[in-house]
């Protein structure tokens, strides 16, 4: 597919770069900015609402311009001047927390009626789940915010460096050698039609990391050593903060695991049913985002990919895919293949601007046109919300996944009801991928790394034991459905390297399940569903998702009852593969 026919996006509308004014004259605002919310600090004359103001406007412009680091940095990984502008950057968003702190405390002297007069109501919910948080106690926060700075968030870039070292030299099914960089490799992992190269660059990929496990393993250990320092500070419980992040409670991620294994045998049947499709008694773990055997060779072009979507999404909304078309029109999207364009995609925003933007490749398959749908579901997620003040547009992960997730499973809706009977084996064959993915995958994720951060809290953690927490993991959600492991995953992985998210993954798994309790209702045509759908997206940034399903759809997510709902609702595909592969069997003898 040439890149010209794609979509680029374009930042004329916002910074254009980071020599132009638009770039620093944000910059030199937010400096400005923040540099009198110091002074006003140091006086301790200032009042909440003064005070609030300035944080608004430094943290919206700062976000903004981190997010526009993010986007250069995933447009050319090896621009240099990422990394030199991002610490500029987040030197400011330290000051910036620190002002916060002192905001929060003068919040602790506003009574009931000031929150209403001063015009702070917004920051009710924020103020409330902060005073409640065991983080509060962390003292020299000052010596952390340094620390985190210099020591801690270059992490991040250590990894993206070591993975763009990445130049692994892997044979395709027709013979031919290539060179393949680490966004490449990626993304013929996620989908490549061809099976030797899959699994060729599965094994030469396993060849790097093993070699240089260490140096991952390594990064790591100071990953988490720095943020289990500041927990033990703060007297605060390891897994705390990434529920408290994520503004869900702990009960509630332990019924939704407990209800994934209740039906986990049920679940390995989207892995296992597809592995005769692909020649194997049990898949291979290169295969696992293989796509359909029976796939059309001819690639989606864009234009085709982008209509599709939208007539899916018009059956929800005419506003859905209006928004679409706004976001093509504006060049907020960028969907072309480049060299040395970083891998996977993402959405993201500039609260200065109240503009989104979406990042991704498109290669031209059925998977790739379902990654647009995703990454267009965040980016209307926010634009409904953009007239919010920005602190009530913070979505935590767990439920930024819902509108993006519910995307997709939308789209699958769509395309099996206009399908003939070989694209609906092929819907259905990415039904069971999705499945597979989000409730064995995601929960691997969670729990190898809930277990290194365990092993972590009594000291460094060998490369060796690493691998055994692994393989452990593995077997627990996968067990005999795959013939093996997929044993490089905690280095090949960003999700375990972010230093701005805390377990970056069963997130995934919450907003799956939960879009998948949303397609039941969509399905069903219940009443006003659009209105109940865009009410409950417009609260996930100012209350708890457990509060949040209970106010919209009457639940306690703290019941696995509530989980098993939403899992059987995913497991109705593989019923569906299941019927469909017995009467195409019957259909063959």
């Amino acid at each position: 597919m040439e890149a010209q026919t794609l979509p680029q996006w374009s930042f004329d509308d916002a910074y254009v770069d980071f020599e132009h004014e638009n770039f620093t004259g944000s910059l030199k605002r937010a400096e400005d900015v923040l540099s009198k919310a110091c002074d006003l600090v140091k006086t301790g004359k200032f009042s909440a609402k003064e005070l609030a103001a300035l944080y608004e406007e430094g943290f919206d412009k700062l976000s903004s311009l981190k997010a526009f680091c993010r986007c250069k940095m995933s447009e050319n990984t090896k621009d240099e001047r990422v990394a030199v502008v991002e610490a500029k950057i987040q030197s400011q968003l330290s000051k910036l927390e620190l002002i916060k702190q002192a905001m929060l405390a003068k919040f602790e002297e506003l009574s009931e009626d000031e929150w209403e007069k001063f015009g702070l109501s917004h920051w009710k919910f924020y103020y409330k789940e902060q005073k409640n948080s065991r983080s509060k106690n962390l003292k020299n926060k000052e010596i952390f915010a340094e620390l985190e700075q210099s020591s801690f968030t270059p992490i991040y870039a250590i990894f993206t460096h070591l993975n763009n070292l990445i130049d692994i030299k892997a044979q395709d099914s027709l013979g031919e050698v290539k060179n393949y960089s680490f966004a490449k490799c990626g993304g013929i992992l996620k989908g490549s039609p061809d099976s030797v190269l899959r699994e060729n660059v599965f094994n030469e990929l396993s060849k790097h990391y093993e070699k240089h496990a260490p140096i991952y393993v390594d990064a790591l250990n100071m990953l988490h050593g720095f943020r289990q320092a500041k927990f033990k500070e703060a007297k605060c419980d390891i897994f705390l903060p990434s529920f408290e992040q994520n503004k869900i409670s702990h009960d509630a991620i332990d019924a939704m695991h407990s209800a994934l294994q209740k039906r986990v045998s049920k679940i390995r049947e989207a892995v296992t049913l597809r592995a005769p499709y692909l020649g194997k008694e049990r898949i291979s773990a290169c295969d696992l985002l293989a796509p359909s055997p029976f796939s059309a060779k001819a690639q989606i072009p864009y234009h085709q990919a982008i209509s599709t979507i939208k007539s899916a999404l018009s059956e929800v909304s005419e506003e859905i895919s209006g928004f679409i078309d706004l976001m093509l029109k504006n060049r907020w999207i960028e969907a072309s293949t480049r060299e040395n364009k970083a891998a996977g995609a993402f959405y993201t925003r500039f609260n200065e601007l109240k503009q989104a933007r979406v990042f991704s490749t498109y290669m031209g398959t059925e998977a790739h046109m379902i990654q647009q749908a995703h990454e267009l579901g965040h980016a209307w997620h926010y634009w409904i919300m953009r007239d919010m003040p920005s602190i009530q547009t913070e979505f935590p992960m767990s439920l930024a996944e819902v509108a993006s997730t519910f995307n997709e499973a939308v789209l699958r809706e769509y395309l099996k009801k206009n399908a003939d009977k070989n694209s609906l084996f092929n819907i259905l064959w990415q039904e069971l991928k999705s499945a597979a993915n989000f409730m064995l995958h995601i929960p691997v994720r969670y729990s190898f790394e809930t277990e290194f951060i365990k092993a972590r809290s009594s000291g460094l953690v060998t490369p060796k034991e690493t691998n055994e927490m692994m393989k452990n993991a593995w077997q627990k959600w996968y067990a005999g459905s795959t013939q093996d492991t997929e044993e490089f995953l905690p280095y090949f992985k960003l999700h375990f390297y972010k230093t701005d998210q805390y377990i970056y993954n069963y997130p995934y798994t919450v907003g799956y399940l939960l879009s998948q309790f949303l397609i039941e209702k969509f399905r069903a045509k219940e009443p006003n569903f659009f209105e109940i759908y865009k009410a409950f997206l417009r609260d996930t940034g100012s209350m708890s998702v457990d509060d949040i399903i209970k106010k919209h759809f009457k639940k306690d997510i703290k019941k696995s009852e509530f989980w098993l709902e939403c899992i059987d609702g995913a497991l109705g595909y593989v019923e569906e593969f299941k019927a469909m592969s017995k009467k195409r069997s019957q259909n063959l003898s």
